[in-house]
Parts: structure tokens; sequence; C-alpha cells
């Protein structure tokens, strides 16, 4: 196994390509991929009541508009990013932007829910591209004083997009065909591409060997399997024969491509990458954030849309105070990094998300938005503490010719970490709604009405609405009650994994970098570029 040398963190060569001057404007290209890639990730949540009706999509069906995305973004994530370092970053990353905006206009012709489960299917596998190299190309791109402040700014792209999805989807849905939530990825991936071509000079390892394809394949289909079983967990259950297959089938083939790069004399990528604890449990807090949010952002627009009765529109509006605050709180993170260390901003935004969570677990149907916007606020401070420091403590911890591998590997552990926050979460607000409805069902109902109250809330108030008053109101308060019950849950198990987190950073992740000396060999010269 390769041993992971020179780290970014300890490089102090000037910017590759005489960026010193530009460097700023360029760091907007990578931005904006990002943040396009964060949008979509949830855009969805509040479009697929719309999509239901005008694609005529079935409950399967609309889960597919999200899973085919998650599947190429998280199967292709590592080889994309192993790609990226031997060929080229630039080459991959615009390749994977002009993907992405491919797919988006793959929508215009679009008629069935076949068609729009194939875009998003193209959308991942251009999302899989973007996210790694826009990430690795940043410590390229900058000295070492400026990287901290330079990463908070990409990653905080990244993490506006996702809060922001449902916000510009609402907007988006109340004035224009539902495409037009796709679309508007056009000019963002137009500007993109063009920033990169002009600002961004390629980079790649100069020491590249060949690829590892036996690794690859492992790594795609390993992925692949295992989140599908586990995006299969909320609908078809932990026994579900698939969902065991998949995600036991996708364990052991993960299993295998451990045991080939620890044997490999070229291995896809170097697991000597956790060696360093700062990237070893900067991915773990990354991945716990990543488990969290996308819980939080699976229940809260259901509660504010069938719940408190919001409109798309208004749903979105209501995500606002997570927004700021992430907005904030990413500021003030990349300024006080240098000065405390990545240990104590990490460690104070986990006991934020601790906060956050707590206080929307005491939310109920009838709660005043104060409530519920100050816990948004309060998890939009966490996500911005959070997320950008570790993401800059991983790729400073990088060897500069391994950046894109290293993400990639990174950025795998916390898409895994998202899928299965949705499925734990997911089926845990199931069963926590399903125990609190049933009793409430009135006797006689037909079965199918039966099965559609314990589905979810949504269509249990469907159901009420053609029962006489005393049954219909009884039923629809109770399904409303059955879905904050599981909220609640949901919240608890989050803040309990925060708690947990916070615990290991405050333990095991280093508050700094060790130094040149500390890390024994001098530093090596940072890459060039390409000419």
């Amino acid at each position: 196994m390769a041993k992971p040398s020179t780290t970014a963190s300890n490089s102090t060569s000037s910017p590759p390509g005489g960026l010193v001057k530009r460097r700023w404007l360029a760091l907007a290209a990578p931005v904006f991929g990002l943040m396009i890639v964060g949008l979509d990730a949830t855009i969805l949540t509040v479009a697929l009541p719309t999509l239901a009706t005008d694609l005529e999509a079935t409950t399967t069906e609309l889960q597919w508009f999200t899973d085919g995305y998650t599947l190429p973004f998280a199967g292709l994530l590592l080889p994309l990013g192993v790609l990226g370092d031997r060929i080229g970053r630039r080459l991959v990353l615009i390749g994977g932007l002009l993907l992405f905006g491919v797919g988006s206009l793959m929508v215009m012709g679009v008629d069935s829910p076949d068609g729009l489960i194939l875009a998003r299917i193209v959308m991942g596998a251009g999302a899989a591209a973007i996210t790694p190299l826009a990430l690795s190309i940043v410590p390229l791109m900058f000295p070492p004083e400026e990287r901290s402040k330079a990463m908070a700014i990409a990653t905080a792209g990244f993490a506006l997009g996702l809060p922001l999805g449902p916000l510009a989807g609402g907007w988006l849905l109340s004035n224009f065909w539902w495409g037009s939530i796709f679309l508007i990825n056009i000019p963002v991936v137009i500007i993109a591409v063009i920033g990169m071509l002009v600002f961004v000079p390629e980079t790649r390892d100069p020491n590249a060997k060949r690829l590892d394809i036996v690794g690859a394949v492992l790594s795609l289909v390993g992925v692949s399997a295992f989140v599908y079983g586990v995006i299969e967990v909320p609908n078809a259950g932990w026994s579900d024969p698939t969902v065991l297959v998949t995600m036991i089938g996708g364990l052991l083939l993960l299993g295998l491509l451990f045991v080939w790069l620890r044997r490999s004399a070229n291995p896809l990528v170097d697991l000597g990458f956790f060696r360093n604890a700062r990237y070893t449990w900067s991915s773990v807090a990354i991945s716990a954030v990543m488990f969290i949010l996308f819980g939080v952002l699976f229940v809260v627009p259901q509660f504010l849309q069938q719940v408190q009765g919001k409109d798309a529109m208004d749903t979105g509006l209501h995500l606002l105070p997570m927004i700021g605050a992430l907005v904030v709180a990413a500021g003030v993170g990349g300024r006080l990094v240098g000065r405390i260390g990545t240990k104590a901003i990490v460690a104070f935004g986990m006991v934020l998300w601790v906060a956050g969570l707590g206080l929307l677990a005491t939310v109920e149907a009838d709660t005043d938005f104060l409530v519920t916007g100050t816990a948004l606020a309060i998890m939009g401070a966490a996500l911005g503490f959070t997320m950008p420091t570790t993401l800059d403590a991983i790729l400073s911890s990088l060897p500069l010719d391994q950046v894109g591998a290293g993400s990639a590997l990174a950025n795998s552990m916390r898409q895994i970490g998202a899928s299965v926050g949705v499925a734990v979460l997911g089926s845990s607000l199931n069963s926590v709604y399903r125990n609190n409805v049933e009793n409430d069902v009135p006797s006689g109902l037909p079965a199918q009405a039966t099965e559609a109250v314990g589905d979810n809330v949504a269509a249990a108030v469907q159901v009420a609405e053609k029962l006489p008053g005393a049954q219909a109101a009884a039923l629809a308060d109770s399904a409303r009650d059955a879905f904050v019950a599981g909220m609640s849950t949901v919240a608890l198990i989050c803040a309990g994994l925060a708690a947990v987190t916070a615990v290991l950073v405050v333990a095991l992740l280093p508050a700094r970098a060790k130094t040149p000396a500390a890390d024994g060999p001098a530093p090596a010269k940072a890459e060039t570029a390409v000419p």
C-alpha cells in the first residue's frame, strides 16, 4: 500500500498555474457546481405532490425520482474522483457539469415517470464527478494561509444548496411548470463551465499509476447495492428479501474491496489516509452530520406541508431561518478555526445540533412557528459550523497528488451516511406513526382505506375527508399527532447521534494539523498546472 506523502496543509508552494491574482474569482466555478448538487439533492422534497399529479406517478415511482439520483451519485463518487486525479481534475469536473446539464435538459421531453427517473440517473452520475473534484481543486488553488477561508466558502456553497432546495423548489412550483426546478440548473452549469475553462488550470497526479479496474468495479457495485438496500428500507422493511440481499451483498463486496485495496500494488484509493486522525474523525463527523441533516430535511418539510397545511412556497420560506443561520455560522467558523482549532468549532457545532434537535422534539401539531423556526435556526448554525470545518480538515490532510481520490472516499462515506440516515429515520418515523394511528382507525373502514391511513398522514387526511364530521376530525387529528410523534422520535435519535459524535470529536479529532516537522518528511512541491 502506497504511503500518503505531503499533505495539502503542509505545502507552502504557490497556487498552480499563476492563480495568485485570480484565484478568488476562480473559486466561484466550483462553488456554483457544488451548490447545484446540494440543491438538487433536496429540491424534490416539495415537488413530489405535484409530480404525483402531473405525471400520474405511483408511490414507488415517486421514490425513484429521488433514488435514481442517489444511486449513481453514491456508486460513482470514488471511481470518478480517482479518475480525475489520473486524467485531469478539471476535465472530469467539466464532464460532470455537462452531464448534469444534459440530465436537467432531458426533463423538457418528459411525459412519464420513467423519463424523469432516467433524467435523474444522468444527473446523479454528473453529481458524482462534480462533488469530489470541485472540492479537491480548492486546496490546489490557494496557499496554506488562505485554504481554510476558501474551503469555508466552497463547502458553504454545497451546504447552502441543501436547505435552499425546498425554498427554490417551492417558489418555482408556485409560479412555473414543474420542470423549472431542473431547468434552473442550466444557467448555473453554463457559468460554472465557463469559469472552469477561463480561470482554473488543469491539474493531475504527475505520478499517476494505472487505474485499478477491479477496485473501481467492487466500489461501484458494492456501494450501489448497499445504498439501494438502505433506501428501500422505509417502504419494504428490514426483513424484506431484496433489502437483505442487496445490503448484505453490498457489505460483502465492500469487505472484499477493503481486502483488495490492502493487497493491491496499485489500489484504487490509499487506505493509509485513515492513519491521519484529522482525516478519519472529520470523515466520521461529516457522515454523522449528513445522517442528521437528511433526516431533518426528510421530516420537517412533510411536517410543514402535511401537518400544518403549508403550500410548497410557504414550506420553502419557513426554511429561511436555517439558511440564514448557516451562512452566518459558516463565515464565523471560517474566521475562528485558525485561532481555536478544528476540534472546538466542530464540537460546538455538534452541541448546537443537540440543542436544535432537542427543541424540534418538543414541537406539536399546532406549535407556533417561533419554536420551529428557532430550532431550524439553531440547526442551521450547527450545519454552518460543522460541515465547512470538517471538509476543510479532510482536504487539508490529503496529499496534493491524491486529493481527488481522498475527497471522493470521504464523500462516499458522507453519501452513505445520508442514505442510511433516511433509511433508519424513515423506518423509525413510519413505525411510530403506524403504532400511534392504528388505534384510531374507525371500525368498518374498507381494507384499502385502512392501509392508506397507515401509509402516511397525507393519505390519512384524504380518507378522513370522506368520513362523517366527528369521525373525520378525529382521524385527521390522530394522523397529524402520530406524525408529530414520529418526528419527535427522529429528532431524539439524531440528537443522540450528535451527542455521541461531539464526545468522539473532543476525544479523538486533533485541533490542528501536525507541523511539517512532526509529520516527518519535508513537504513536496505542489502540483503545477498541465500545459
